[in-house]
C-alpha cells in the first residue's frame, strides 16, 4: 500500500506552486492597472494646472486668440492645441429697495477644452472618452 501514496506529496507541492503563480499573476495585473490609474491621474492633474493658469493669466483674451496651447511633456509634440469656447454671459437684472432697476451684463464664459487623446499622446483605450475642460462657468446647485 505504501507503493501507491509515493505521488501524493509531489502533487500537493504541484497543486500549491501553481495556486501561488495564479494568486502572484492577479496581484501583478492589479499592480499594472494601479499604476496604470495614477499615470493617468497625474497626467490629468498637470492639464488642468496648466488649463487654469492660462485662463487665470490670459482670460477674455482667450476669446480673441481663438486657441492655445499647453504644454506636454509627457508627449511626443511637447505641446498640445487647447479649444477655446466663448459664450456671452448672461445680462441680470438687479432690482434695488428703492425701487430702481439696473441690468447687469456678467462677463463672456471662457472654456478651455483638450481632448483625452492628446493628453495622452496615444490612442485613448476610451476612443469617445470625454475631453478635459477647464471654463469660467458657475453651476448653481
Amino acid at each position: 500500500m505504501r507503493r501507491h501514496q509515493r505521488g501524493d506529496v509531489l502533487l500537493e507541492a504541484l497543486v500549491g506552486v501553481l495556486i501561488t503563480a495564479l494568486l502572484g499573476a492577479s496581484m501583478a495585473h492589479v499592480a499594472g492597472r494601479i499604476a496604470a490609474g495614477q499615470h493617468e491621474a497625474r497626467i490629468a492633474n498637470l492639464s488642468v494646472e496648466q488649463l487654469r493658469n492660462t485662463l487665470q493669466m490670459e482670460g477674455v483674451s482667450l476669446c480673441d486668440a481663438g486657441g492655445t496651447t499647453i504644454v506636454a511633456p509627457w508627449t511626443v509634440q511637447g505641446e498640445q492645441p487647447v479649444a477655446v469656447q466663448c459664450a456671452p454671459g448672461p445680462t441680470v437684472s438687479l432690482a434695488f429697495g428703492s425701487g430702481a432697476n439696473a441690468a447687469v451684463t456678467t462677463p463672456r464664459e471662457v472654456a478651455l477644452r483638450v481632448p483625452v487623446r492628446a493628453l495622452e499622446g496615444t490612442t485613448s483605450q476610451v476612443p469617445d472618452a470625454a475631453p478635459l475642460v477647464v471654463g469660467t462657468r458657475q453651476v448653481a446647485r
